[in-house]
């Protein structure tokens, strides 16, 4: 097994501070080995991380929220047909308004 990265390790490595590295972590981007009395870091994980850009999400929750944003999407194309058709109707209404008033002049 690869010697574990410290976070001062990680954050030479990766040119940023500490408190970058602190960040990453409380934001789920990158995670430290469990049952050590330090923060450390495997380099299979800091190396799988370095073939893909930094996430903030997980595979799973991006596909989540990806679904939720379609969904979103087509809630908004039927509140704009109806806003279409209110519109529409409105109009026919304002102008049979004018029509009866003109009509009574």
């Amino acid at each position: 097994m690869d010697r574990l990265l410290t976070k001062k390790d990680l954050a030479a490595k990766w040119q940023v501070s500490e408190k970058a590295i602190d960040d990453y972590r409380n934001k789920g981007i990158i995670t430290a080995v469990k049952g050590l009395p330090s923060v450390r870091f495997t380099p299979e994980h800091i190396a799988e991380i370095e073939g893909s850009k930094l996430e903030r999400f997980s595979p799973i929750e991006r596909r989540r929220l990806e679904k939720e944003i379609e969904v979103l999407k087509l809630q908004l194309k039927k509140a704009e047909q109806i806003i279409a058709q209110v519109q529409i109707l409105s109009t026919g209404h304002i102008y049979l308004e004018w029509l009866f008033y003109r009509l009574k002049a």
